[in-house]
């Protein structure tokens, strides 16, 4: 999206860093009501994880073609773009065409499809963790995947337990809290909600 080379996006108002506030903040609007909203982004978009983890984290501005994706998915992506591009009137004319219901159908659609296929298909999880032979017997298979998933650099919370491995949210922090007793991981800082690393 940058054209100049100072950080600034085409609009001379707004710089990379608060679209990449902006994109953020309608992307977790859209999922707000959804557990491991990072992780249905990405599936949605067909970007990487750790990509959509990074626009989170550190509020990076989507490069151009990344925008464009999220842009024609997600209502509210596009809305804030026309907006603040200042062609607010586009938006208006595609609410009156019905053409942001019709957005947003397909991203229901989406979901619920990728929801039923996910609970018809058994679930195969595979787990990569390098730990000790000591500590690994006393974790259980939903930590060690964790863990591995955090060894392979992927930004990881209890929502990722509870959407991967279909359990409570209780049975998700109570894993966490094992981990990070055996204090192998620890709680990223100003992180909401809590993200966790390798320690």
């Amino acid at each position: 999206m940058s054209v100049t080379k100072k950080g600034h996006s085409g609009h001379s108002g707004i710089t990379n860093k608060i679209l990449g506030k902006m994109v953020r903040a309608a992307l977790l609007e859209a999922h707000a009501d959804m557990s491991a909203s990072l992780r249905h982004i990405a599936r949605n978009t067909g970007i990487s994880y750790s990509t959509v983890g990074k626009w989170y984290k550190y509020e990076y501005t989507p490069k151009s073609n990344h925008l464009l994706i999220i842009a024609s998915l997600y209502p509210q992506v596009l809305q804030m773009l026309l907006e603040h591009m200042g062609f607010g009137s586009l938006w208006q004319e595609a609410m009156r065409m019905g053409i942001v219901e019709t957005m947003r159908t397909r991203l229901d659609e989406k979901c619920k499809n990728r929801n039923k296929l996910s609970m018809e298909r058994d679930k195969f999880v595979h787990i990569y963790v390098r730990v000790d032979a000591h500590t690994a017997v006393q974790l259980n298979q939903r930590q060690l995947w964790f863990l591995g998933q955090l060894q392979q650099g992927y930004i990881m919370h209890a929502g990722n337990l509870v959407d991967t491995w279909q359990i409570h949210a209780k049975t998700a922090r109570r894993d966490l809290k094992g981990l990070l007793k055996a204090g192998l991981i620890q709680p990223m800082k100003n992180c909401q909600p809590r993200y966790y690393e390798l320690l």
